[in-house]
């Protein structure tokens, strides 16, 4: 998880607590990314909103997990800092959770930019609205996947319960191809192997996959 931090660390505190559909709060070896300014020392306001969202996520994810970012906030070199610190500090399911709800405007943009240059990973980015009224949670992938006519229909396909070879025989190709297609789409998290240990996986849409389809303005899904 990775977070701008500013005078006000509630926003944190409710996301680091938050329950998620496919991700059930912080656990052990989790690792967190505090962004700040360099010299944030010299804000109080700063310095104990760190230390509240230290004292609830440290005794959880462990010390060692809990990384403080200071940044320059002149030029380009706050993203690529950003990025390259999430990079080294990616977890084996490769999941990003950006929490954009504080910090100076600056910080919320970068690390926004810094996580979509970083490819193969599972990104959700979460803002919560001022009022503490609720949240935005959305995941990148199907905004970052391509416009792919093919893969909207292998989507529906799929969706209607239709098998690899049924939606290859449709689009008049090897089920070879829409196997290598279902790879890529894979990499978006669009779909999802039921089971990936047989021969030919079964796929399955994700949320993602519908939110791609209603981007893509397919009649498949409702809007």
């Amino acid at each position: 998880m990775v977070f701008p931090v500013g005078f006000d660390e509630k926003f944190i505190v409710r996301a680091l607590v938050r329950k998620r559909e496919d991700h059930d709060g912080l656990g052990r070896g989790d690792k967190l990314i505090a962004v700040v300014p360099e010299g944030y020392e010299k804000e109080q306001k700063t310095v104990n909103a760190i230390n509240s969202i230290k004292s609830i996520a440290s005794p959880i994810v462990g010390e060692e997990n809990f990384l403080i970012l200071e940044v320059p906030t002149n030029n380009e070199d706050i993203i690529l800092k950003i990025k390259k610190a999430i990079e080294k500090n990616l977890t084996t399911d490769r999941t990003i959770i950006a929490v954009l709800s504080g910090g100076m405007r600056p910080l919320i943009v970068a690390t926004l930019l810094a996580i979509i240059g970083i490819k193969d990973t599972r990104t959700r980015v979460e803002s919560d609205f001022e009022n503490l009224s609720g949240y935005i949670s959305v995941e990148l992938g199907p905004f970052l996947a391509p416009y792919n006519r093919r893969w909207v229909k292998i989507l529906c396909g799929l969706l209607e319960g239709k098998s690899i070879r049924a939606v290859a025989k449709e689009l008049g190709v090897s089920p070879a191809t829409i196997t290598n297609e279902l790879k890529e789409i894979t990499k978006y998290h669009l779909v999802k192997p039921e089971q990936p240990n047989m021969r030919t996986p079964k796929y399955l849409v994700t949320p993602a996959g519908k939110t791609y389809l209603k981007i893509m303005e397919s009649d498949c899904v409702e809007t």
